[in-house]
């Protein structure tokens, strides 16, 4: 019998997915969510990958397409809510996506993309009747983003995290049952533990 650590595993499971999407075959049920989750009710996945159609900045929800994974649905104290994402152009032309700046801006955008508030892709943390619990409407300090272009059948790839903190960053969110929404369009089942 074949056995692996978490740790070696991880890779074996990150590269299998990669080339589900690259490749184009299934890897997960595709999310069929709403858009508009504000005005929807939202059904989560209890899934830690979803993949799906997106509207990425400038390129078409009809040619491009998302995998996003997350490392776990239940977070204990001092768990790092981990997103990681990769975004395939499946059009025949290339299409403009926001990226940071690599340096000083304007020049070239930077390779690994970030995701949250000043990132690539957005995401957020709902709470109870989709009350935004993260990351609030407070400000950001952005880095200088510029446009970047993905080829056709190219793919971009970034990471963002969460601390299970409220939008201040000073207090731990409570105990309970909470979504993670992803571009808009991806939703995942949270559980906060007490412990």
């Amino acid at each position: 019998m074949l056995r692996c650590s978490r740790w070696t595993a991880a890779p074996i499971v990150a590269a299998v997915v990669l080339a589900s999407l690259v490749l184009g075959g299934p890897v997960a049920a595709k999310s069929s969510h709403s858009s508009s989750h504000k005005s929807a009710r939202i059904v989560p996945s209890h899934k830690t990958l979803l993949t799906g159609a997106v509207t990425f900045w400038e390129c078409p929800s009809k040619t491009t397409k998302a995998l996003i994974v997350v490392n776990t649905l239940t977070l204990h104290r001092g768990t790092l809510l981990k997103i990681n994402f990769i975004v395939r152009n499946e059009g025949t032309k290339p299409c403009n996506y926001v990226a940071p700046y690599s340096g000083a801006a304007p020049g070239p955008t930077a390779a690994t993309l970030d995701a949250g508030p000043c990132g690539s892709i957005g995401f957020e943390i709902l709470g109870s009747h989709n009350k935004d619990v993260w990351p609030g409407v407070k400000p950001f300090n952005c880095p200088a983003l510029g446009f970047a272009e993905m080829q056709p059948n190219a793919t971009v790839e970034g990471s963002g995290a969460w601390t299970q903190t409220e939008p201040t960053g000073t207090k731990r969110v409570p105990a309970g049952h909470y979504t993670l929404v992803v571009a808009k369009n991806f939703f995942f089942a949270l559980t906060v533990d007490s412990h």
